[in-house]
């Protein structure tokens, strides 16, 4: 069983609105794991500029501790969606609703950031899954790369790479979760090409077991000198 080449780190669900909160919860995980940290932001509103929030993506993006993924406008999705997969997204994954209305202020919201940063940006839509018309649409935005469950997709190539993720306040699902994150983990080294997403969730930040957990594979990655990357280097 060979070691896992590269991994990245993400932080999902924060929002714009946070600001100042924002910058503390991804501080706290800039501080605690010691590698470079991927946002998955939320834009339930623009990024202000010279707000604290602005700058400290401004700053750290530019010494690659940090880069931004579009996340979504609220990370919810109506009751219209599709039942089938609802005790997995609870509801959250935004871009499950077929809206020309969210295509439109989704298309303003990223060119617009993209603009302020000077920087293109990834796209995971909220719970890795999406309308059809919606992932079409992704690709006219033409960002750095679509991120799903199992792949991101650049422009020139599809990778290969599974993702650990908790992303629950529950003890009992947390039980069944932490177990088939490790079975993800053990099996990520039978690939060839092993790249490995790590995902922490905002719910995650106040539970101690589940950030032990991640700070546990992030230990076991770095003693196998493993390439901690951003996720648009992963590739």
């Amino acid at each position: 069983m060979g070691k896992i080449n590269k991994y990245s780190l993400s932080l999902h669900d924060l929002k714009v609105s946070g600001n100042e909160e924002t910058v503390r919860k991804i501080q706290s995980v800039l501080d605690l794991y010691e590698v470079p940290l991927t946002v998955h932001l939320v834009f339930d509103m623009p990024l202000v500029p010279g707000s604290i929030l602005s700058n400290f993506i401004i700053l750290n993006s530019k010494n690659q501790k940090l880069e931004i993924v579009f996340h979504g406008l609220k990370h919810k999705c109506s009751r219209n969606v599709s039942k089938l997969l609802s005790f997995y997204h609870k509801y959250q994954a935004e871009y499950l609703d077929d809206s020309d209305e969210l295509r439109d202020k989704t298309q303003d919201m990223f060119f617009n950031t993209t603009s302020f940063l000077y920087t293109n940006l990834g796209i995971c839509p909220p719970c890795w899954i999406a309308h059809k018309k919606n992932k079409l649409f992704f690709k006219i935005l033409d960002p750095i790369f679509i991120e799903s469950l199992l792949f991101l997709s650049f422009s020139h190539k599809k990778v290969f790479s599974p993702v650990i993720s908790l992303g629950s306040p529950n003890d009992r699902e947390l039980f069944f979760l932490r177990k088939l994150a490790r079975i993800i983990f053990i099996l990520t080294q039978l690939f060839r090409k092993k790249y490995l997403r790590i995902a922490v969730h905002e719910c995650d930040l106040d539970k101690e077991n589940s950030m032990d957990f991640f700070s546990g594979i992030i230990n076991k990655l770095k003693k196998r000198k493993a390439q901690a990357v951003l996720l648009k280097s992963l590739s």
